[in-house]
């Protein structure tokens, strides 16, 4: 797990910090944005819930930096309940935990040409990181021949309805809420996919 933040120029949502957790055996990441440090642990529970449901297998080990988010009481009474083990990294040696930080040099990086490309402002930087993160768990990496998607979930995913971040599109206006000289649809920009179904987030 990492924690990455204060972002510079705060997101549209005022989102300021993320965090993302990478499955070691998949390399698959999960990514969550916030306005505070302490929503950290809530957001742990969360990935925490969903993983162990979704794979019906109990969270062995997590390694982590020495951030004061991951070392407070709270954090450490649930590992200790739940026999959680902890890998801290030493003070300033981020290569230590490398896989984390590797992703989110990358993803940053991939984040600033993303913004560039599309000539959007640094106030999309969340969505930029959101859309990278959605792309980055559908692809392979490295000597991979299978995608952090399907190593974990156990299906090919489909990348058929990728898109570029940016990319001019046009939002449809129900029937219901139009009347007979108002347009048919509204034109906006896509900056991701949709978590839940298989949508576009304009």
């Amino acid at each position: 797990m990492d924690l990455c933040g204060p972002i510079q120029n705060t997101a549209i949502d005022g989102y300021s910090y993320f965090l993302t957790i990478t499955d070691d055996y998949s390399r698959k990441v999960n990514f969550y944005s916030f306005k505070e440090k302490r929503y950290v642990f809530k957001c742990f529970r969360s990935y925490q819930n969903r993983v162990e449901r979704y794979l019906n297998s109990k969270i062995v080990s997590i390694r982590t930096d020495n951030c004061l988010e991951f070392c407070n009481s709270e954090f450490e009474v649930l590992l200790e309940e739940q026999g959680i083990q902890v890998e801290s990294i030493n003070t300033y040696t981020p290569e230590q935990n490398g896989v984390a930080e590797r992703y989110n040099y990358t993803a940053m990086d991939c984040v600033k040409a993303m913004l560039n490309d599309s000539g959007l402002g640094n106030h999309f930087s969340v969505e930029a990181l959101f859309c990278f993160t959605y792309v980055w768990n559908r692809i392979c990496h490295d000597k991979q021949k299978l995608t952090p998607f399907e190593l974990f979930c156990g299906n090919k995913p489909s990348v058929k309805h990728f898109k570029i971040f940016g990319a001019a599109a046009f939002l449809g206006v129900p029937k219901q809420q139009r009347r007979k000289l108002d347009i048919r649809a509204k034109k906006g920009i896509m900056v991701g996919y949709a978590q839940r179904n298989r949508g576009y987030r304009i």
